[in-house]
């Protein structure tokens, strides 16, 4: 292998990692929470495993389809006129709402799942 290529594997490598670090130790906190209910179930681990997934949803939300998401429904719901208010309840719900409610759902899961 050349040593360009080589360093074009590790750059790209480093970049990914610095781009989706969250994501990725989300996914070995799911990984491990499922494997662990798989040989021992207990409801502590269900909701630690619930929660690492809200968290990875909510992640994923903020950073790649809520925007999408968003401006969609906008303009489906407002199709003539100028509606502000509607408008900005949607911008709201949308961006401010939604991934708060979800990273409280990931959060209170594990923190139920610490508890119990």
């Amino acid at each position: 292998m050349s040593p360009d290529l080589k360093v074009g594997i590790l750059s790209t490598l480093y970049t990914t990692w610095l781009h989706n670090s969250l994501a990725i130790a989300l996914v070995i906190a799911i990984g491990f929470s499922a494997l662990l209910m798989v040989l021992k179930p207990r409801r502590r681990l269900v909701f630690f495993f619930l929660g690492f997934l809200f968290l990875l949803l909510e992640f994923e939300y903020e950073k790649h389809f809520g925007k999408a998401l968003e401006e969609q429904t906008i303009n489906s719901v407002i199709l003539q006129g100028q509606h502000l208010r509607t408008k900005s309840f949607l911008e709201d719900f949308f961006s401010k709402l939604i991934p708060f409610g979800l990273w409280l759902a990931g959060w209170g899961l594990i923190l139920l799942g610490i508890v119990l």
